[in-house]
């Protein structure tokens, strides 16, 4: 009757490793997908700051012309009226 009794508490303990081992094995499985996946994450974050950047990089480069060609616009524009006014002058004096 002892032997039975310790017999039935080994096989539930050996039951209970084995789960706990399959248990453990499925979270280190688990784990190293996770793992994978942040690394995979970290990789493509990384990328999206670079093209950032660039893209920050370009804007700026963008504004830059694009106030140089308001300020050379305006200066043109003058210069056009300017060329207006003389003529007008040219012609008066005719």
């Amino acid at each position: 009757m002892e032997t039975k009794r310790a017999l039935k508490k080994l096989t539930l303990l050996e039951e209970r490793i084995s789960q706990t081992t399959e248990r453990f094995s499925h979270l280190q499985d688990r784990y190293e997908a996770l793992q994978k996946q942040k690394s995979f994450l970290e990789r493509e974050l990384d990328d999206l700051r670079s093209a950032n950047q660039e893209l920050n990089q370009r804007i700026h480069h963008l504004k830059s012309t694009n106030e140089e060609n308001q300020s050379s616009f305006n200066k043109e524009e003058v210069r056009k009226r300017i060329d207006r006014v003389l003529e007008k002058l040219g012609e008066l004096q005719l």
